[in-house]
């Protein structure tokens, strides 16, 4: 297994489109930075906070800039591109003819498939913590440390250390639920020769879970939906965390991944790549 493992690896990392994701989110948090540190919105949110608190130093800081990130990136960039990795595994061996090839070596199709989906979550998990480093990073580099300021539900201050756990945390929801996205588009590719499609039906499974959270019809199909575990990354950043709503929003996307790998492991064992 180890074998596939480092074979597959080696494949993804040849890949030009491997490091689309990673180059544009660097692209999206340098520009999300420029915007934070001579932006004008900002500068009217601290005065504003001025009214009714005493401000040392200025809230817009590397913890701001990582979980503002999050709200541009959590529904579209990082799903989009883990999708472009996670849905060409499969379908672009298949499209060049290099999956029969794989397939007559003397290992089992389950091995093979276990072993790309193993690199599938990786750069899932890589992407979207690689991100949410990145980004921190950058920000203690250009606007500095301090404490996070969260305006949800009301005013929340959360202290340096607390607000870097929070800010873990969140990251690690949203990576869970990159996993779930990633897990859908590798299993619709394990029927299609074209990555495409495979990134159009895993989109289009998160935009329609979205739209379809936002009408009252379909109120009850509402604690099914992978959007609606997603959002629980939000809640975290103010007050307590509420563990059992953590935990079960988590088990949830858990479990939209391992049906997504179900179906594509029992896909790929019938797939017919002699013809």
């Amino acid at each position: 297994m180890l074998t596939e493992l480092r074979l597959e690896l080696f494949k993804l990392l040849r890949k030009p489109r491997t490091y689309i994701g990673p180059a544009s989110m660097a692209a999206l948090t340098t520009l999300v930075l420029i915007g934070m540190k001579y932006g004008n919105e900002f500068r009217y949110m601290h005065h504003r906070l001025e009214r009714d608190f005493y401000v040392a130093g200025t809230m817009v800081n590397a913890a701001f800039l990582t979980r503002s990130l999050m709200e541009v990136i959590v529904y579209t960039f990082l799903p989009l591109f883990a999708c472009m990795v996670c849905g060409d595994l499969i379908a672009s061996e298949a499209a060049d003819g290099t999956l029969r090839m794989l397939l007559c070596r003397p290992i089992t199709r389950f091995r093979v498939f276990g072993s790309k989906y193993a690199v599938a979550v990786a750069y899932a998990l890589a992407l979207t913590f690689g991100t949410g480093i990145a980004a921190y990073l950058a920000g203690v580099a250009f606007l500095g440390r301090g404490s996070l300021v969260v305006f949800t539900d009301g005013i929340w201050i959360l202290p340096e250390r607390l607000a870097l756990q929070r800010i873990a945390l969140a990251y690690a929801v949203a990576a869970v639920g990159m996993v779930a996205i990633g897990s859908i588009a590798f299993a619709i590719s394990t029927f299609l020769s074209n990555s495409n499609g495979a990134i159009a039906g895993a989109m289009g499974f998160l935009f329609g879970s979205a739209v379809i959270g936002q009408i009252g019809y379909f109120a009850k199909l509402k604690p099914y939906l992978l959007t609606t575990h997603l959002e629980v990354w939000r809640r975290l950043f103010a007050g307590n965390i509420n563990v059992p709503d953590l935990t079960h929003s988590l088990g949830v996307m858990m479990i939209y991944s391992a049906v997504a790998f179900l179906i594509g492991a029992v896909i790929f064992q019938r797939r017919d790549v002699l013809s």
